[in-house]
């Protein structure tokens, strides 16, 4: 069966968050990029959001999207917004002119809510080339859905290789049992705009046929910090011990199919009886303090 064109309407259309850089010495294969990103997310009926850029991939996904015909929202910061005039925007590109596009504004004195603003009610993350800024944003919400607080499909467009290196480091942190889930169930790497915005159709496509129970497994399966700081205050001190080494979730398994792996308990029979031992001559010397004073 022959892939759709990108220029056919999905069955579903989606709210597609995009991550980019901003610069003005963007390099053309990046923009390249980023217009085709724009452009297909558009033609596929897709929402487009994005920080509202003038320049760098920001600025050629908006004019892709646009050029599209396609919905956009930018998402910037009040310390951009200028006089309260009707054009407040200093900075953002001239397609959010156009009354058909949305511009929301976060406030704050740092970016943790436009950084909110731009994933709220998002279906997908699409990540470009990009800066520290661009990292910033990709590794919070890699590391958000390692840990189980969204699962949000990630998909970073490996122009000409550019995200090479954060796929060896996930390998390596693999590796050395560093990870809780498998490199590929945190972060996905696509050549091309056209195969990431594919992706997530078809990642997204899939989810939905799986039961809601399959659905809510990460839930079900990881209770809330505050609970596992609870639980380490009761029970024996054998108890107390294994749950500790278990609290960050290292005694979590993957999925039940058996295609994930079970990560070992750092801490060894032995180690409880040096740390038991410790704990009884600590006793023992207090409690001989306290007979001198007496």
């Amino acid at each position: 069966m022959s892939s759709p064109s990108s220029e056919e309407k999905a069955p579903t259309p989606l709210r597609i968050c995009c991550y980019g850089s901003s610069s003005s010495r963007t390099p053309a294969k990046y923009i390249d990029a980023a217009y085709n990103l724009g452009k297909i997310i558009a033609e596929r009926g897709h929402t487009c959001v994005n920080g509202a850029g003038s320049n760098g991939c920001m600025a050629a996904m908006n004019r892709g999207a646009n050029d599209g015909g396609g919905s956009i929202v930018g998402v910037i910061h009040e310390a951009f917004v200028v006089d309260g005039g009707d054009w407040l925007l200093e900075g953002a590109h001239s397609v959010f002119k156009n009354t058909k596009h949305t511009i929301l504004t976060a406030k704050g004195n740092d970016l943790q809510e436009r950084k909110k603003l731009l994933v709220e009610g998002a279906d997908g993350l699409v990540v470009l080339p990009g800066g520290p800024g661009t990292w910033d944003e990709l590794w919070e919400m890699a590391c958000a859905r390692h840990i189980g607080f969204h699962a949000l499909p990630i998909v970073c467009v490996n122009v000409d290789g550019y995200y090479n290196d954060f796929k060896s480091i996930l390998m390596r942190a693999h590796e050395d049992e560093l990870l809780y889930k498998l490199p590929e169930e945190i972060l996905h790497f696509e050549d091309s705009a056209e195969a990431a915005v594919k992706w997530i159709e078809a990642y997204l496509a899939t989810e939905a046929t799986k039961p809601e129970q399959d659905q809510k497994k990460v839930i079900q399966r990881r209770t809330s910090m505050l609970k596992r700081m609870q639980s380490n205050l009761s029970g024996s001190t054998m108890t107390v011990w294994g749950r500790m080494t278990s609290f960050f979730g290292d005694d979590i398994s993957d999925d039940d199919d058996g295609k994930g792996t079970r990560y070992r308990r750092s801490a060894s029979l032995s180690s409880f009886i040096m740390f038991a031992a410790g704990v009884s001559v600590g006793l023992l010397a207090a409690s001989k303090v306290g007979l001198r004073k007496t």
